[in-house]
């Protein structure tokens, strides 16, 4: 690609990572940037911000600004398709949540039933309140065990009743602000939600629907417990 410089993102909390990875480069052109930890992060447009302090305009790509984003995952994958011609037949997956015996990262091949995941991990201490594909703030619920492993599975929830209790009523959005509040990208959701529930799409991306990187704030920190991620 021709580039000139390389920063590495790693937040703040985890000192070892920044200390071997700092020792690892050293000679090369790359530069290990400390973050604060907070969500999200990790997602692109906050990360590009955080590092270069460049923001992307609206509707726009990181190549928009000059910057090109990959996590190490991706970039690990290119390295053994590239360099030793090896496909992406595998990937290292977070197996967790208050469900799972021994919870754990392991490193399982494509097309793995999640069934065979959790059995390695000993299995469940107790009945799963759902099972999560993802994180808990962007992650979705499986229907079931059987669904296998793919490229995008960088982790598993079982998710015990204590850690997702069974969320109340969804109850009328009283326009307190507090989504627009907590949302990284300064939309505003609760607009986003009349639009979506009238069907009025044209509105919604007039408002800048499409800048939304789904990373759940809004739904997180609603007190009417509306999905707002959902609609």
């Amino acid at each position: 690609l021709g580039v000139e410089k390389c920063l590495v993102g790693i937040e703040d909390n985890k000192k070892d990572a920044i200390e071997k990875m700092t020792t690892a480069f050293a000679g090369l052109p790359v530069e290990v940037v400390a973050l604060p930890t907070k969500y999200p992060q990790g997602a692109e447009k906050m990360l590009i911000n955080a590092v270069s302090g460049r923001m992307i305009p609206s509707g726009g790509l990181p190549m928009d600004v000059g910057v090109v984003v990959q996590n190490v995952g991706t970039v690990a994958a290119i390295y053994d398709a590239v360099t030793r011609g090896i496909p992406l037949i595998q990937r290292v997956t977070t197996v967790s949540g208050g469900s799972i015996k021994a919870p754990k990262n392991i490193r399982v091949r494509i097309g793995t039933s999640f069934r065979e995941a959790i059995e390695f991990c000993e299995g469940f201490s107790t009945r799963p309140e759902k099972i999560i594909m993802g994180g808990p703030m962007m992650g979705f619920e499986l229907p079931g065990l059987e669904a296998p492993v793919v490229k995008a599975s960088n982790c598993l929830i079982a998710g015990s009743p204590a850690l997702f209790p069974p969320l109340p009523p969804e109850m009328p959005c009283i326009r307190c602000g507090a989504c627009a509040e907590a949302c990284p990208h300064e939309l505003q959701p609760f607009e986003l939600y009349w639009f979506a529930r009238a069907k009025n799409f044209g509105k919604a991306q007039e408002y800048d629907l499409f800048d939304c990187i789904e990373c759940g704030c809004c739904s997180y920190v609603c007190p009417s417990r509306i999905p707002l991620v959902q609609y």
